[in-house]
């Protein structure tokens, strides 16, 4: 009996070890598999901006905190972390373990999770090793495995996961109690059934030591075939649950690493897998096509993120289908941003390959019964002639899809000097933060002449960039990029403060003249910017007829009815209203008649065409005739010829502005030139009464341009 229970006591003994340790293994493997999955869940930049105040938005932050929180919950972890030293400390970049903070807003701290002695993490950061750290916090009991790291530009970094220990706890007392609820069994059944019952569990328990081996070795598909109903049996089907929920969660973590979860496409990091195993192979040409969706933050604002979530899934639906074959792979990076690798493709090869892309676009998506018209900018990047590596291929291909963007065109092709023109928009936007704190803009004033008497009653301002190292920087440098990014409103709002105090001035001096500011169509939908005109005329005591708006025609009406309210009470205030560069843009007829403003100017590439462009005397007839029917004043502008300004007084436009009558010139010598009474060209009489088969004769003669035969 004595030997009996001796035997039983040890047999009890070693399988509770192995099921201890095969406890303790199964928790360092969760958090090896944590601490690797890890940075495959965040940003390739992530590292890079996260360190930088500001850089790492509120939402990305908590779209990312979410992913680290499901996925902790999924693989039975307590937290999973992230940080980096700078300096003495810490800086924590990703803890699963704060939501509650970050539902303060404080996130981007230094702090650190390990209540130990800081040296033992800066150990492990210079020793380069992965290390096991059990510690006691007010928390609990913790097991830890921190793994540093190394950024592609050399940072180290830590990441860290904990699982509790008192999980480990409960593990090891199921055990204890499985062993002497075998040990009892084993005793009352006596020393003779106690050997053979040794005998028979000998197998699957080196069944059991031989599938824990294999997963240690990193084979998860190891089970253990073993199908008795006593507790080995049950040992082992719980093994081969966990093995094969272990196996479930690693391919889990492989498909988040690499599959977009919304359209199911390839993600960037499976992309520039594909593109460097490509690359392997030596290929003589391939091309790499980036492109995202023009305006599709339209139908986000308009119809909703749920539509805009099942545009993109639809449409990676069909770019899926599309797109496959021979070695293609397509792939979502975000948001509206898709890339395609196309092997064996060269600058011949190319425009069938973006016509297959076009060809998809044309075709509307269908979404919640709305029918949505994607288009697309897209940017292309050759190899060899672009870039040797994945990483460098997609960022040519992305600065090829803005140049696009910028030009409006369909795609363009990477050229080095767009990286030149890249880096020098990132130099204006960093200068551009400060040009309006530091005055570096100067305001010139372009007189406006009333052709049917020579009276000068209006100017236009123009804005210069007086840059203190790069000197002057032409308006259309900085204007578009200002718009682009933002900060155009600052700057239009600068120009309206400076211009009103000049009116304020000129008048003193006699100078009773409106001026014109130049205000994009974003600033026009905006109530905002209508209270900030109303305050500075108020501020200022300035007659509000003094100033007039023209608003930009050829920028997109994305909100007529706010449009239409802020211009309403603009005009009610007394400000004058404009609209500029009439004629190049795709809304002008169908709301000018619904529009409360009282001018319209002609766009300056119609003017100078009169010179030598016959067809274009009928365009801009046509134009002031329009303008005189709906009670509108019309203004020509570029007018820099005798001949064009002959004719638009013949044809009966009210104002001309140009080079002709005089350029730009900054407010003191405007004043100057005003005051001095300058000496105009010859004005014809206004003769819009003839008809249309007298007056193309009479221009003819005050141009020279020759009318065209009409047989």
């Amino acid at each position: 009996m004595l030997i009996n229970l001796a035997a039983t006591c040890a047999y009890s003994f070693y399988i509770y070890s192995l099921k201890s340790d095969a406890v303790r293994q199964e928790v360092d493997r969760r958090l090896h598999s944590a601490t690797a999955a890890a940075p495959l869940m965040l940003p390739r930049d992530y590292f890079d901006r996260a360190t930088a105040p500001g850089a790492i938005g509120s939402a990305e932050y908590r779209r990312l905190l979410s992913d680290f929180d499901r996925y902790c919950q999924t693989v039975g972890l307590r937290y999973l972390y992230v940080f980096m030293p700078v300096g003495e400390r810490l800086v924590y970049l990703m803890d699963s373990a704060t939501p509650a903070e970050v539902q303060r807003g404080h996130y981007g701290r230094y702090f650190t999770p390990y209540s130990g002695p800081i040296s033992t993490l800066k150990n492990i950061l210079a020793e380069g090793q992965p290390r096991f750290v059990e510690y006691r916090d007010a928390y609990g009991e913790f097991r830890s495995l921190f793994v540093p790291g190394v950024t592609a530009d050399g940072r180290p970094y830590l990441i860290g996961a904990d699982v509790g220990t008192g999980y480990i706890a409960s593990q090891l007392r199921g055990a204890l109690r499985q062993s002497l609820f075998i040990g009892l069994a084993t005793f009352s059944v006596g020393l003779m059934l106690s050997l053979l019952l040794t005998w028979q569990l000998s197998r699957p328990v080196e069944a059991l030591v031989s599938g824990v081996r294999r997963i240690e070795a990193g084979d998860y598909s190891a089970r253990v075939a073993w199908r008795s109903g006593d507790e080995l049996g049950q040992l082992a089907t719980s093994f081969n649950t966990m093995s094969g929920a272990v196996a479930e969660r690693e391919r889990e973590m492989l498909r988040l690493a690499f599959v977009d979860p919304l359209t199911g496409l390839a993600n960037r990091t499976r992309l520039i897998e594909a593109i460097e195993s490509h690359l392997v192979g030596e290929p003589a040409h391939f091309a790499v096509v980036l492109f995202d969706l023009d305006q599709f933050k339209y139908i986000n604002d308009y119809l909703g993120y749920q539509v805009g979530d099942a545009a993109i899934a639809a449409l990676g639906r069909r770019l899926a289908g599309a797109l496959g074959s021979a070695g293609e792979v397509c792939a979502r990076l975000s948001g509206d941003e898709y890339a395609v690798l196309f092997p064996e493709t060269d600058l011949r090869r190319l425009p069938e390959r973006l016509a297959r892309i076009q060809a998809m676009l044309a075709q509307p998506v269908v979404v919640a019964g709305q029918r949505l018209e994607l288009g697309a900018s897209m940017g292309v990047a050759l190899y060899p002639e672009h870039g040797d590596s994945g990483d460098l291929l997609l960022r040519h291909a992305e600065v090829a899809m803005y140049a696009a963007k910028r030009q409006h065109q369909s795609h363009a092709l990477y050229d080095p000097g767009l990286e030149q023109n890249r880096q020098t928009q990132l130099a204006l936007l960093s200068d551009l933060r400060n040009a309006v704190a530091e005055n570096q803009f100067v305001v010139c004033y372009q007189p406006k002449v009333r052709m049917k008497d020579g009276e000068i009653d209006a100017a236009e301002a123009l804005v210069r960039w007086r840059h203190p190292e790069r000197g002057w920087i032409p308006p259309g440098d900085f204007i578009p990029f200002a718009e682009q990014t933002g900060r155009l409103r600052a700057i239009t709002q600068w120009v309206i403060d400076d211009v009103l105090k000049r009116s304020v001035e000129w008048e003193r001096d006699g100078i009773c003249i409106a001026v014109s500011v130049n205000v994009g169509m974003s600033d026009a939908e905006d109530a905002t910017f209508v209270d900030f005109v109303e305050d500075a005329l108020l501020r200022l005591q300035v007659d509000p007829s003094r100033l007039c708006l023209e608003i930009t025609e050829t920028g997109g009406m994305s909100r007529q009815v706010e449009l239409m309210g802020n211009l309403e009470r603009l005009r009610r205030l007394g400000v004058r209203l404009s609209i500029d560069d009439f004629g190049t843009g795709y809304s002008s007829f169908a709301y000018l008649a619904q529009m409360p403003v009282h001018e319209l100017k002609i766009d300056r590439s119609f003017v100078q065409a009169l010179d030598y462009k016959f067809e274009n005397v009928s365009i801009v007839r046509s134009i002031i005739e329009l303008g005189h029917i709906l009670g509108l004043q019309v203004v020509a502008e570029g007018v820099e010829t005798e001949s064009a300004w002959q004719a638009l007084a013949v044809m009966g436009c009210d104002e001309a502005q140009g080079y002709l009558v005089a350029k730009p010139m900054p407010a003191e010598e405007f004043a100057r030139w005003y005051l001095a009474t300058p000496m105009l060209p010859y004005t014809p009489p206004d003769m819009s009464v003839y008809d249309a088969d007298t007056l193309p004769e009479v221009l003819h003669q005050l141009s020279g341009v020759r009318a065209p035969d009409n047989g």
